[in-house]
């Protein structure tokens, strides 16, 4: 299954460290886009910090799309608490659809007027630069963080 990223698991050495995912050939990680959402950090878990989201309706949202076996997406699960796994149809750096999954938060984690710590924000915009995301959305990355 590929797992779309958008947030903190833009980084490979998060991902890595939480499913072991580093893949060759077809398999490989590459960019895509989730056409008709926004990038949002309104997911709250109660530390009065926010996190990465995604929102509808939005001109579409940058990220990275990830091989994961069964098991990666479980153990994903463990670390996206507040978020609930939704397949969701992306475009891959080809133009091509692909059915993916992403992490979507729950409608109780939204929370407004607060923002992401310097060092989560960080972490995103390091990912995206390791993908090669466009320097002009990594600044619209930086303005949903209200920075």
């Amino acid at each position: 299954m590929w797992y779309f990223a958008y947030g903190s698991n833009l980084c490979t050495t998060q991902m890595a460290a939480r499913t072991g995912v580093s893949r060759a050939g077809a398999d490989r990680s590459r960019r895509a886009q989730l056409p008709g959402y926004r990038l949002a950090f309104n997911m709250g878990d109660g530390s009065g910090w926010t996190y990465a989201n995604i929102v509808h309706p939005g001109d579409g949202v940058l990220g990275v799309l990830y091989r994961c076996s069964r098991q990666d997406l479980e153990a994903l699960d463990g670390f996206e608490e507040g978020y609930e796994r939704t397949r969701v149809d992306v475009l891959d750096e080809t133009g091509a659809k692909v059915d993916a999954v992403v992490y979507i938060a729950r409608p109780e984690q939204i929370t407004a007027g607060q923002r992401p710590r310097a060092e989560y924000l960080q972490r995103v915009i390091r990912g995206a630069r390791e993908h090669g995301l466009p320097e002009q959305y990594i600044h619209s990355i930086e303005a949903a963080a209200g920075v």
